[in-house]
C-alpha cells in the first residue's frame, strides 16, 4: 500500500516536471500557437476530451499545454512495446488499449483498461482524452470516428447510478506544417455534449445510443477542423485551398474562412469544374533587416549545427513513420537540445578559463539565437509555403 503511493506520488512529480521542460521547448517548436474557446469547467468535474488525430504524440502534447489539467490519454497499445516506453509512458499518463493485431487475450486486457478509464472518470481531478479516429493521419480530413468513448463514457454513468454529470468535449487541433518548426498551431474547442443527454435514448437502445453520440462527436468535430471530405479528389482540392488561402491574425477567422474554400472547392469539383490554382506571391524581403539580422543567423546557427547534425540523423535513420517527425523535434529537441548545448556551454566554460556567467549566458543564449537563425533563415533565403501539403508530406508513405 506504501510503495503504491510512492510509487504514484513520484509518478506525478515525474510527470509535472517532465511537462513543464517539454512546455518550454513545445513554445519555442511553434511561432504561432492559438487556443480557442476553451471551457470553464470545475476542478472535479468528469470530462472526455476527444480529439482529431493528424500528428502522433504532438496531439497528447497539444492538448496537454492548452489547458489546465493534466489528461489521461488511450494511446495504441504496440507502442508499449519496450520496457522503457512502458515506464515513460505510463508515467506520462498514458494508457494502453489494445488491438486484435497485438496478440494475447486483448479483450480481458482492454477490460481492465476501460475499468481504470471510468476510476478516472470518477474521480474527476483528471479528464480523460481519446483520439477517437482510432489512428492518426496528416490528411487534413477527419475518419470514421471509433465508438470506444460512448462504451466508456456510459460505463461511467452506469458505475455511478445514472449520477454523473459526464462532459465529452470535442476538440479540433490543426498544423500549418505538420513536419516542420516554427509553423501555426491552432487547438478549437468545441460545445460540450452532455452525455445525460442521451440517457433516455441509452435506456431504450444501448446500440442507438452509441451510434447517436458516436454521430454527434463527429459532426462536432468537422466543424472544428478543415475536413476535405472528397477523398478521391483530396489532393488537388488541398493543393487549389493552399493557393487562395488568407492568413489572418485570429486563427478561428482563419479557419471560417478555409472551411468555406474548401466547400466551394468541394462544389466546383463535384460539377466536373476545373479547380484554380493560384500563383503563390513572393514574400516581401526588407534587405536591410536581413543584413542587420545576419551576425545573429551565423552566431545562432553555428551553435544550433551539432544539434541539427544529430536530429537529422535520428529522423533519417531511426524513425520509420513520417507522423512523429514533429514529436521527436519536440521531446528529442527538449532532451538531446538540453545534453548538446549543455556540453557546449561547459566547453565554453573551459575556454574561458572557468567564467561561470560567460558560460551560463551562452548556454542561455543558444535557444534564442537558434530559434532567430531559423526563423531568419525561413523569412529571406527560402519561399517556403505558410502552410505544406499533408498529400505531398504523404507522397510515397505507407
Amino acid at each position: 500500500m506504501i510503495k503504491n503511493i510512492f510509487i504514484n506520488y513520484f509518478q506525478r512529480i515525474w510527470a509535472r516536471g517532465l511537462i513543464m521542460y517539454i512546455t518550454i521547448t513545445f513554445r519555442f517548436y511553434f511561432k504561432r500557437w492559438q487556443i480557442h474557446n476553451y471551457p470553464k469547467m470545475g476542478r472535479r468535474d468528469p470530462v472526455i476530451y476527444v480529439a482529431n488525430h493528424q500528428n502522433a504524440f504532438l496531439d497528447a502534447f497539444s492538448i496537454i499545454f492548452s489547458q489546465s489539467r493534466q489528461p489521461i490519454f488511450l494511446v495504441r497499445a504496440n507502442i508499449f512495446a519496450a520496457k522503457i516506453a512502458r515506464i515513460a509512458l505510463r508515467s506520462c499518463n498514458m494508457f494502453p488499449i489494445y488491438r486484435q493485431r497485438d496478440g494475447g487475450n486483448t479483450q480481458a486486457k482492454n477490460e481492465k483498461i476501460i475499468q481504470d478509464c471510468i476510476d478516472v472518470l470518477k474521480d474527476g481531478r483528471q479528464p480523460l482524452a481519446i483520439f477517437v479516429e482510432g489512428n492518426h493521419s496528416m490528411m487534413r480530413a477527419l475518419r470514421p470516428i471509433k465508438k470506444g468513448v460512448a462504451r466508456i463514457a456510459f460505463s461511467a454513468l452506469e458505475q455511478s447510478d445514472f449520477k454523473m454529470n459526464l462532459k465529452i468535449i470535442p476538440i479540433g487541433i490543426a498544423y500549418s506544417k505538420h513536419t516542420r518548426a516554427r509553423a501555426d498551431l491552432f487547438v478549437n474547442f468545441g460545445n460540450p455534449l452532455l452525455v445525460n443527454e442521451y440517457l433516455e435514448l441509452y435506456q431504450e437502445n444501448p446500440s442507438r445510443a452509441y451510434l447517436q453520440i458516436t454521430k454527434d462527436i463527429s459532426t462536432e468535430l468537422t466543424k472544428l477542423i478543415v475536413n476535405i471530405s472528397d477523398r478521391e479528389n483530396y489532393k488537388e482540392i488541398e493543393k487549389a485551398w493552399i493557393s487562395q488561402k488568407v492568413t489572418y491574425d485570429n486563427m478561428i477567422d482563419e479557419l471560417h474562412n478555409d472551411q468555406q474554400i474548401i466547400a466551394q472547392l468541394t462544389k466546383e469539383k463535384q460539377e466536373g469544374k476545373d479547380l484554380k490554382v493560384l500563383e503563390r506571391q513572393k514574400k516581401k524581403k526588407s534587405v536591410i533587416s536581413m543584413i542587420l539580422g545576419f551576425p545573429a543567423f551565423i552566431y545562432g546557427t553555428l551553435n544550433t549545427l551539432p544539434l541539427y547534425f544529430i536530429m537529422s540523423r535520428l529522423l533519417t535513420k531511426v524513425v520509420t513513420d513520417i507522423h512523429f517527425y514533429g514529436s521527436i523535434k519536440t521531446g528529442g529537441g527538449a532532451i538531446i537540445g538540453g545534453l548538446i548545448y549543455s556540453l557546449q556551454a561547459i566547453g565554453v566554460y573551459a575556454l574561458t578559463g572557468g567564467n561561470l556567467w560567460i558560460a551560463l549566458f551562452y548556454f542561455v543564449s543558444l535557444p534564442f539565437f537558434g530559434i532567430f537563425a531559423y526563423d531568419h533563415y525561413l523569412k529571406y533565403y527560402t519561399d517556403e509555403p505558410s502552410t505544406t501539403s499533408s498529400a505531398d508530406l504523404l507522397k510515397g508513405y505507407k
